[in-house]
């Protein structure tokens, strides 16, 4: 969800019987119990044109709880286009390592070590332990859309946000990037900022805009609303 909210990216939460087809990204963190009709409907929805992003521990069960007789996540590797190799997780003290572009990223709640399929491409690679250079991010075009997996959860959510960014920058979306703490919504034409961090920040508001409430740059424990014309 923080991942999303720094993306400055409006949001509806909806259920598996909804249109999925009526928004261009879908989002499904740790999606565990699945079942052949979601799957299939995810697949249509990405090779429709939609962006689907998965998160590690997705399609571990089936909709009754129960571990199925197959391979591990075996009902969505042929949708995200690997194989989830083994997963792992460490003690609270411990740190684990994902690279992704040159910057480094650490772990230690959960991670699925990926085994990419032909036409999947890697994103991201555990840097250190036994499962150094496995791939930890895969991504795959399907028909007119992408879905993309990402196998492991970051202390500080850093991956997580990086991995948005690179599907929306890959669809052709200007997203945002807002600092950790910082948060922006749009409801009803009015957008409102807050800000949670021990910093000010400029928030990127249009010329033109009107502000109704607060100011800019926005303060620590502010609100700044505003409306574009």
């Amino acid at each position: 969800m923080a991942a999303i909210k720094a993306a400055g990216a409006p949001r509806d939460y909806i259920g598996e019987d909804d249109d999925f087809a009526a928004y261009p990204f879908l989002v499904a963190p740790a999606y565990q119990l699945v079942d052949e009709a979601l799957v299939s409907k995810w697949t249509r929805y990405v090779e429709g044109g939609g962006h689907l992003v998965l998160t590690c521990r997705t399609g571990q069960k089936t909709k009754s709880g129960q571990l199925p007789e197959a391979p591990w996540a075996g009902l969505v590797a042929p949708l995200i286009g690997a194989e989830v190799e083994l997963f792992d997780n460490l003690l609270d003290d411990g740190r684990g390592l994902v690279r992704m572009k040159g910057k480094g990223y650490a772990w230690n709640r959960w991670a699925d070590v990926l085994k990419p399929l032909p036409g999947t491409e890697t994103l991201a690679v555990y840097a250190d332990q036994f499962y150094a250079g496995k791939p930890a991010v895969v991504t795959r075009k399907l028909g007119g859309g992408t879905v993309t997996y990402i196998g492991a959860v970051t202390i500080e959510g850093g991956l997580e946000r990086d991995v948005l960014h690179e599907v929306y920058a890959r669809a052709g979306v200007d997203a945002a990037n807002y600092p950790p703490g910082v948060y922006v919504e749009w409801r009803d034409g009015f957008f409102v900022g807050v800000n949670y961090s021990s910093r000010p920040f400029a928030v990127p508001v249009a010329p033109g805009s009107k502000i109704i409430l607060g100011s800019n740059p926005l303060r620590p424990a502010g609100v700044l609303v505003w409306r574009e014309y």
